[in-house]
């Protein structure tokens, strides 16, 4: 099967089984700097085109995002495009880059009936999805990588700063999916990204084999609340990282002015090292829920 360049959009490839029930659309290299997934879509697409991977039904589109980043090898040129998806900037004339791109991005993200948005992380961490508690999402999130999944992003943090591909489609009644795998740099980042693809079209009934599992007890995390930034001046402490479970009056960061203790018991995601700017969040706070 051979791809196509879909007409409204540089860099995306098309597989059309012509069989079209509802369309997959695979969002990969949003930010530069998480580079695991070129090795992934590279070997999605030779495995569907050589005919090992045989695509039954729907249609798969893969859509590289951020092309000018990309070629400047920067994160980002201005914007972070991920934090773009709102009116404000949808519905604004500006010839920034980003700004442009969000644009047609959403108009993406409007056709599409699933959509799985492949990122990772710049601090030490383990892979986890985001999916949100409505209609069978968890469930079909532990299909698609069975391990740490978290839950009520787009409910507490809408109105402050996830305005992300995944928010943006589940305001839009889309079924959508985020997932993060591991460290950029980690060996293991590229399998896991592949592998939880390949269990995406299974769980779509895109193909009949090639189910992976992994071996991990499941655990169900709930976002409760964010921690922002008043300035950019500051540390973390070295041991703080994805996952780490932080115990009341332990010390998290620390500026030439302040230091910030932890007031309460709570688990610690996303501990931002990257080039932060006043107001930008800097943490999330999570619990363990019992499944």
């Amino acid at each position: 099967m051979k791809y196509i360049k879909y007409k409204n959009y540089s860099n995306t490839y098309v597989f059309d089984t012509k069989k079209k029930w509802k369309t997959i659309w695979i969002f990969w290299w949003i930010h530069w700097n998480e580079i695991a997934w070129v090795n992934i879509i590279k070997k999605l697409i030779k495995k569907i085109e050589s005919w090992k991977l045989k695509l039954l039904s729907w249609k798969l589109i893969l859509v590289l995002c951020n092309e000018w980043a990309i070629l400047v090898w920067q994160r980002e040129i201005k914007y972070n495009l991920n934090r773009l998806f709102k009116e404000k900037y949808l519905n604004n004339d500006s010839k920034e880059y980003e700004i442009k791109r969000v644009k047609k991005l959403s108009e993406i993200i409007k056709e599409v009936d699933i959509l799985f948005d492949i990122h990772s992380v710049s601090s030490k961490s383990v892979p986890f999805m985001f999916a949100e508690n409505v209609w069978n999402e968890i469930k079909i999130a532990s299909n698609i990588y069975n391990w740490k999944i978290v839950i009520w992003w787009g409910k507490i943090a809408w109105d402050i700063i996830s305005w992300d591909t995944d928010s943006y489609a589940h305001n839009l009644w889309k079924t959508a999916f985020t997932i993060e795998c591991w460290n950029h740099n980690y060996s293991k980042a590229s399998e896991v990204g592949f592998n939880s693809s390949i269990n995406l079209l299974k769980e779509f009934w895109l193909i009949k084999k090639w189910n992976i599992k992994n071996k991990n007890k499941l655990e169900l995390i709930e976002m409760y609340k964010i921690k922002t930034t008043k300035t950019w001046n500051f540390k973390f402490v070295k041991w703080i990282y994805n996952f780490k479970e932080i115990k009341t009056w332990e010390l998290i960061w620390y500026s030439s002015k302040e230091k910030l203790y932890a007031k309460e018991d709570f688990i610690i995601l996303l501990p931002n090292y990257w080039k932060l700017k006043k107001w930008l969040e800097i943490f999330y706070f999570w619990r363990k829920l019992k499944i």
